[in-house]
């Protein structure tokens, strides 16, 4: 692999390790599973679109995603910060 791949990879590992880290911190003993899960998923997702904005990993950068069979960027016209809008689309517990 090169090394942007393996820059981003260990980004991505780093925050399921936070993330769970977080989890296993929080003493909330009135959480259900499932708002322990949404709440785990929701950490993981918002900081997997803050790394591809380019917040989180200065080694990253900022990524953008480009879908091959049309050219449509996912973060251009209109511009958009990913870990803002993924906000109005996932569960937060």
């Amino acid at each position: 692999m090169n090394n942007f791949q393996v820059d981003f990879l260990r980004a991505i590992k780093d925050i399921q390790e936070d993330s769970v880290g977080i989890a296993m911190c929080d003493n909330t003993e009135a959480k259900s599973k499932e708002e322990t899960l949404y709440s785990i998923t929701y950490d993981v997702i918002y900081r997997i679109m803050e790394l591809l904005d380019g917040y989180g990993d200065d080694k990253v950068g900022k990524i953008d995603i480009v879908k091959r069979s049309t050219g449509e960027s996912l973060k251009e016209n209109p511009n958009i910060e990913l870990h803002d809008r993924i906000v109005e689309y996932i569960k937060k517990l």
